[in-house]
């Protein structure tokens, strides 16, 4: 790619992105997000990385105080993204006491969210807070699954109900990959694929990022799906005076999405690459006994370490009795500290783990653990887990 000082070296693309990336873009999301209604450039809003695009959404669509409702558990990062600049409040959406929730394979039905968001947004207007907006992840962090269609179209339906701005961040859009173990997979479907007439096209917003799916946080590029051209786009434009993505990096991008023949190389290889190294996470867990939730997105798993974590009284119970919402303010502090306590001992053996609190888990006993990294890292990151695991059986 060659330099040009005048397209490159200056202020012309101004804050909404370059045009040739944006093309790039909507030509990538009509082939590879189906979406029921063409995406045009015009539709697109070019950020540095998606915590800016979250960011400059929140503070477009929010006052101080306002909520955004999100689905426990939830990526940590959002909380960050929402709350600093915009001081907009997050709101998790509980589960644990929906009558007909069970297990977390429940937490991709499409009645369970029903249930859940409309006990959320009662809590809400009880607790004084004006819920603006709910905001998905798909496919989901920190599960590593994809909603099914009819779970998409019952989070539109209930948005357009209340007439709150639905936004989903896809970032892993194409980071499913193939698992064995899953005899019915769901393969993933934007929404933007499903939401022709259950919602006002304005109310209606995707994420996407070169972050994941093209293995690059580096280079800190996102893009904003909307059709909200009034209102918002004037507040995102004002907001993003102060964080304009480089022209010279957004055509990048835009060579890497224009390059049909080396998107199907590097995909079908990263694929390959993410099923290969989550069978050897898996294998690890299974050798030691360690229950995880299966899944086939994402580079990450969610993996239950309760019994090496959880003070001793909870580890012969069952998973209700590792509910936040059935534990004293004694028990919470307890085993907050055993949770935080883990995964010290696992930084001293030289690996990292994310311990669930962090992403608002409803239950304590999971952390998330990455496994798309060389093999031999891989390797040597799960031994030293292991160690880890040795050494907190021991105190």
């Amino acid at each position: 790619m060659s330099i040009s000082p005048g397209e490159h070296l200056t202020y012309s693309i101004g804050p909404r992105g370059s045009l040739r990336l944006r093309d790039a873009l909507s030509k990538y999301f009509n082939e590879h997000f189906c979406p029921s209604t063409q995406v045009a450039a015009d539709n697109l809003y070019v950020t540095p990385g998606l915590a800016s695009c979250i960011d400059s959404i929140a503070w477009a669509l929010c006052d101080p105080d306002d909520g955004i409702l999100i689905p426990r558990p939830y990526y940590n990062g959002f909380t960050v993204d929402i709350t600093h600049r915009s001081h907009v409040q997050v709101v998790g959406v509980d589960y644990a006491d929906i009558s007909r929730h069970s297990s977390m394979n429940d937490l991709f039905r499409p009645e369970i969210n029903t249930e859940a968001l409309e006990a959320a947004l009662s809590k809400s207007k009880t607790r004084g807070i004006n819920i603006r907006a709910l905001l998905i992840s798909q496919p989901h962090n920190p599960l590593g699954r994809c909603y099914p269609p009819e779970t998409l179209k019952a989070f539109l339906g209930f948005c357009s109900r209340h007439q709150i701005h639905l936004i989903s961040d896809e970032i892993y859009a194409k980071s499913v990959f193939q698992n064995p173990s899953m005899a019915d997979p769901t393969p993933f479907t934007s929404v933007m694929a499903v939401s022709n007439g259950l919602i006002d096209p304005l109310l209606l917003h995707v994420m996407y990022g070169a972050s994941k799916d093209f293995c690059a946080n580096g280079l800190r590029l996102g893009v904003l799906y909307t059709q909200n051209q009034g209102a918002m786009l004037t507040e995102l434009v004002k907001s993003r005076q102060f964080a304009w993505s480089p022209h010279l990096v957004q055509d990048i991008w835009a060579t890497m999405l224009n390059d049909k023949k080396w998107l199907d190389t590097f995909f079908t290889l990263n694929h390959e690459l993410m099923a290969k190294n989550h069978s050897i996470a898996t294998a690890f867990f299974q050798s030691h006994k360690i229950d995880y939730f299966e899944s086939n997105a994402g580079v990450f798993i969610w993996v239950d370490l309760g019994r090496y974590m959880l003070p001793q009284r909870f580890r012969s119970q069952g998973h209700s009795s590792r509910l936040r919402s059935n534990m004293s303010e004694a028990d919470l502090v307890a085993c907050i500290e055993s949770e935080s306590r883990l995964a010290a001992t696992c930084i001293e053996c030289g690996v990292m783990i994310s311990p669930g609190s962090i992403y608002a888990s409803e239950e304590f006993g999971w952390y998330r653990v990455t496994f798309t990294l060389p093999e031999a890292a891989l390797r040597e990151g799960l031994h030293r887990m292991g160690k880890a695991l040795e050494f907190s059986v021991q105190e």
